[in-house]
């Protein structure tokens, strides 16, 4: 990669997965990118990169009609990982444990319902500017 002295600076403060996924870009959006991380707090590069990499995704589309090659790896990467997560929040069961989870998580639901109805009221404030009705 050819970088600038100022884009090696940011790119050495990156972690190792935004390194790798920033080395995927095609070299004028990486610089791109790299001049806006330079500006922005750390806090908001995974925001930052995130940003251009669905920017670029809409261009492509909106021009070739077909997502851009180099995001596709990522995409791959993203569809595995929701699935890891779906799976952590709803472990895969067997054929004969289904229906009892689902009769529990109805019961859930209507115990969180009845929770949420009797809690049920409006809101109302008297002070000034706190937004209430009552101003």
């Amino acid at each position: 990669m050819n970088l600038s002295e100022k884009e090696s600076a940011v790119f050495s403060r990156l972690s190792l997965s935004q390194r790798e996924e920033l080395s995927r870009f095609p070299d004028d959006l990486r610089s791109r990118t790299l001049s806006t991380l330079s500006w922005s707090r750390s806090g908001q590069w995974g925001e930052v990169i995130a940003k251009a990499k669905f920017g670029a995704n809409v261009m492509s589309i909106i021009k070739t009609g077909k997502e851009v090659d180099w995001n596709t790896g990522y995409t791959e990467q993203g569809k595995l990982r929701a699935e890891n997560n779906k799976a952590a929040f709803k472990p895969p069961l067997p054929e004969s444990m289904l229906a009892e989870r689902e009769r529990k998580r109805d019961e859930e639901v209507k115990e969180l319902a009845e929770v949420m109805r009797q809690s049920e009221g409006i809101v109302t404030s008297n002070l000034n500017g706190r937004g209430g009705f009552g101003d």
